[in-house]
Parts: C-alpha cells; sequence; structure tokens
C-alpha cells in the first residue's frame, strides 16, 4: 500500500551521513506518520542524536533525503522551519538547535526560561507580549509546574527543570516534538513525571508527532506506534512494538543478552548476572 506522504511529519530516505571518512548515518530510511509517536532505541554513540540533528538541519547530508513536515532540507528555510518543530535535549548545548532545546539562563524565572522559546535563545532578550506571557503560564500549568512560576530556573530539581524545557519546546504550538532522552539523569519519580508529561500531550487533541529517542525501553509510552532500532548508525528493524520489542531483536541492537517483559502496557528489559561476565572480557 503506498504511503501517503503528505501525512508524513518525517520522511527519510537512504540518509547517509559521512565525517572525515567515518560513517555516522548509514542509509536509513523512516516514516513518522503526523499525530503519532515513534521511539528510536538503541545504545549510546549509535548515531540518535545525529539522526536527529539532521531533521533540524544542523547536520548536513552526505547522501540521502529528508523531508520534515512535507518541507525538503536543503530546498526550504530551515529557520522557519525550525518553529514548527520543538526539541528536548538535555545533555546538548542548545546554541547549536536554534530552537527550544536544552539550556537557558539559570537567573531566569521559569516563566521566562519557558518564554525564551519564543525567541530561540538561551536568555531573555526579548519583551513577551501579555499572551505570551499567559501561555507560558499555562504550559507549566500543563506540566505540573504551577508552583513554580516565579521560581528561579537553576533552583528547580533537575526532574522539573526537564518539564520546564518541554513546556518552552511547545510554546510553538510544534507539529513535531523531537524528545532526545528527556529522562537523562533522572531519579525514579522525576523519570515518571516526565513520562507522564509526555503521555499527556499524546492523549490531547491535535497532538504534535512526537519523536523519543531513549536507550532505555522502558521510557517508551504504550501509544508509541513505531519503534526503530538502531546500532552502529543503522536502522536493524522497524516495525510495531509487539513485532520489534523482543529479547532476540533487543540483544542484537544493544550487544547484551538481555530478556525483556510487557507489564500494564510498558516494556521492562532485564540483564542475568550470568550475562555480565560476558560483558567485561
Amino acid at each position: 500500500m503506498p504511503i501517503d506522504t503528505d501525512n508524513l511529519a518525517i520522511d527519510a530516505r537512504d540518509v547517509r551521513v559521512v565525517r572525515h571518512g567515518t560513517v555516522i548515518l548509514d542509509q536509513l530510511t523512516a516514516q513518522v506518520p503526523r499525530g503519532t509517536c515513534t521511539a528510536i532505541l538503541g545504545p549510546n554513540g549509535c548515531g540518535k542524536t545525529t539522526f536527529a540533528r539532521t531533521l533540524l538541519g544542523q547536520a548536513f547530508l552526505t547522501s540521502g533525503s529528508i523531508r520534515v513536515l512535507g518541507e525538503t532540507l536543503g530546498q526550504t528555510d530551515v529557520r522557519k522551519l525550525r518553529q514548527r518543530i520543538g526539541i528536548v535535549n538535555p545533555t546538548t548545548d542548545a546554541g547549536g538547535y536554534h530552537t527550544a532545546g536544552a539550556v537557558v539562563d539559570a537567573d531566569l524565572t521559569t516563566t521566562e526560561a519557558v518564554l525564551t522559546g519564543y525567541f530561540a535563545t538561551v536568555g531573555l532578550y526579548d519583551r513577551p507580549t501579555a499572551d505570551q506571557r499567559d501561555h507560558a503560564s499555562h504550559l507549566l500549568e500543563q506540566v505540573g509546574l504551577a508552583h513554580r512560576l516565579d521560581h528561579r530556573f537553576g533552583t528547580l530539581s533537575t526532574g522539573e527543570q526537564r518539564r520546564a524545557l518541554i513546556a518552552r519546546a511547545l510554546v510553538h504550538l510544534p507539529e513535531l516534538l523531537i524528545l532526545d532522552e528527556p529522562t537523562a539523569g533522572l531519579d525514579i519519580p522525576g523519570r515518571e513525571r516526565v513520562l507522564a508529561t509526555v503521555e499527556q500531550l499524546l492523549t490531547a487533541p491535535n497532538a504534535p508527532a512526537v519523536l523519543m529517542i531513549t536507550h532505555h525501553v522502558e521510557e517508551l509510552s504504550p501509544r508509541t506506534q513505531q519503534v526503530l532500532l538502531m546500532r552502529d548508525g543503522r536502522f536493524l528493524a522497524g516495525g510495531r512494538p509487539k513485532d520489534i520489542i523482543t529479547p532476540e531483536s533487543l540483544t542484537e541492537t544493544f550487544g547484551c543478552k538481555v530478556y525483556v517483559r510487557r507489564i500494564h502496557g510498558r516494556y521492562w528489559l532485564e540483564v542475568l548476572p550470568e550475562a555480565w561476565l560476558d560483558l567485561i572480557r
């Protein structure tokens, strides 16, 4: 059955990125329908973040093509395109994205930190409108931070900061939301609050397409419709979670013998102690 390309948030074909003779991304092909949730699952260093950067026009292709929200990269104004994309990447300097990303001035209030998403800055150098301030407050209420509106961003817990960054990524009502390891470094309650926030976004009317990038299978929403397994710059497999998330496929993806269970719609990965010796040989 032919794919309706007009309904795709992401349409990547044979994407290849080579830098200084090293292949970083190797013939990646993927389609993400609008309004759906897709997860890219793979180990650290496999190319997940580089692929996210290609979607924003920050990592240039050696070959292949990418259409994002109907716009072909290389043939469109990426500055305007990025206004339609939200990204949360807590481990990368936001300066490279020029869009809602990771780092803001710690001395800003939480509301001001969210408002920087309107101007793609790390500090609040422009004067926001009253409507923008109201919208920022509303978004913070949505992510459970109504009690932190006037607190300094730097005083928030790591989990609270992460949820504020999600609110920041939503200021332009993006059609595509890229979450690049959004729970990195969080404790269990902090992680679960972020995941609950993502789940709330997915259930909202006119939800954006969500691309969840992670190496933790436990972070996948029960609403995830597609999983792409990635290793060494390549997609090893892609499809519905129930078909893709198996002990055999995850063992191949992570290079470690694992078991996986599905409980209440979520997947849980186990590594038995007898596998440890193989990992350190």
